[in-house]
């Protein structure tokens, strides 16, 4: 059948996972000769992403973002867009988008990066009350929210028959677990640019690495620094590495200087996340919720141990607890610098953990991600 596939993205300029994600989308469907005709985004269509290589032959299509309805029903009808993969993980703009698309040709594929969790729960700790004690507040109003939420995110699948695509399996079964007998969810796993077969795992350094938005929501980023509070005068010869930038970063920065906190560094954002895990030890990941992570993702193909918050989402399509990484409770710093320092102290078991998750990656890396497309898509 002819077609003309086309994907949207928020902001295509934004340097987060989900841009990541759809850049290699493209590229394994171009691989593959199944051509994007262009990325949909409320970005400016001259803007180029400074951080991610979208390919140079995928036309950027702007819309506004307050006439999404009718720009984007009119932009589908003037190109014949036939199907569109779309970011879902905004209820408001996903009602939107299935509403735009509905009265035309063109197939919805909601793409969903994150946990339902993540759009239902705030996730306050005591901490966050203590900090601002407005967070009681909101955390009384989500409370009463809840419902609403969940009504709303049960529409946004019942209306998704085309097709809604979670990246986890953990996802999808948090799914299944609110909401029953859906069978238009699905899961395809984000797809791998990275082919990791030589990594040196007794030459690795004494390094941990954190990859991340430095955000307080969903990413808890500070958590990463209380846990090397605790670990950082007991191990002089570790370092702590963290990759990103984000709304906290300054706050990240006092912290440290607050705490004296030794052998740390925050190197911002970042387009080489690889150099830095392939010479760490271990990778950390402090999130409240993610989707299907993919510092994790690369974190294993690299054979580093993880040590994980049990949070809402994928992370366990990665990590397998006592096998290749540690889970702990969300937010809890004294659980999680007690399994990093398991690591730390005790070079075969890393090594053990390392192995084995280089071992889960071939098993997710195996997956033909490109046909479990193709076979959605019907093209």
């Amino acid at each position: 059948m002819k077609y003309k596939l086309s994907f949207f993205v928020i902001n295509h300029t934004s340097v987060g996972g989900v841009e990541r994600v759809t850049s290699r989308l493209i590229s394994l469907f171009k691989q593959n000769q199944l051509d994007v005709f262009s990325i949909i985004s409320f970005a400016k269509e001259d803007v180029k992403n400074k951080m991610i290589d979208f390919e140079t032959k995928t036309i950027v299509k702007t819309i506004r973002k307050k006439e999404i309805v009718q720009d984007l029903q009119d932009y589908i009808n003037k190109e014949g867009i036939t199907h569109l993969i779309f970011q879902g993980d905004n209820m408001s703009i996903s009602k939107n988008i299935l509403q735009a698309t509905k009265n035309t040709n063109c197939k919805a594929f909601l793409h969903y990066h994150g946990s339902p969790y993540a759009y239902l729960k705030k996730n306050f700790y005591w901490s966050d009350i203590k900090e601002k004690p407005v967070n009681l507040l909101k955390l009384i109003l989500e409370i009463i929210v809840y419902p609403i939420k969940k009504h709303k995110l049960k529409t946004i699948i019942n209306n998704s028959k085309d097709g809604f695509i979670t990246v986890g399996n953990g996802v999808r079964k948090e799914l299944s677990f609110l909401y029953k007998n859906n069978d238009n969810i699905i899961t395809i796993h984000n797809p791998t640019s990275f082919n990791n077969t030589e990594i040196d795992i007794l030459n690795k350094n004494k390094t941990i690495v954190f990859a991340s938005r430095l955000v307080r929501k969903h990413k808890n980023a500070m958590l990463s620094l209380k846990v090397w509070k605790l670990l950082h005068l007991k191990h002089p010869n570790w370092k702590l590495q963290i990759l990103g930038y984000g709304v906290i970063s300054k706050k990240m920065d006092t912290y440290i200087v607050k705490h004296n906190l030794t052998n740390v560094k925050i190197f911002g954002y970042v387009n080489n996340v690889d150099k830095f895990i392939r010479k760490s030890s271990i990778s950390i990941v402090t999130s409240d919720s993610e989707g299907f992570s993919m510092f994790a993702y690369e974190s294993i193909s690299f054979k580093n141990p993880i040590v994980s918050t049990k949070s809402y989402g994928g992370i366990s399509d990665m990590i397998t607890d006592k096998y290749n990484g540690f889970f702990s409770p969300k937010n809890d710093e004294k659980q999680m610098a007690i399994n990093l320092e398991k690591l730390m102290i005790n070079d075969s078991l890393r090594i053990e953990m390392g192995n084995n998750s280089y071992t889960n990656f071939l098993e997710l890396k195996n997956e033909d991600i490109f046909s479990q497309w193709k076979e959605l898509l019907k093209i």
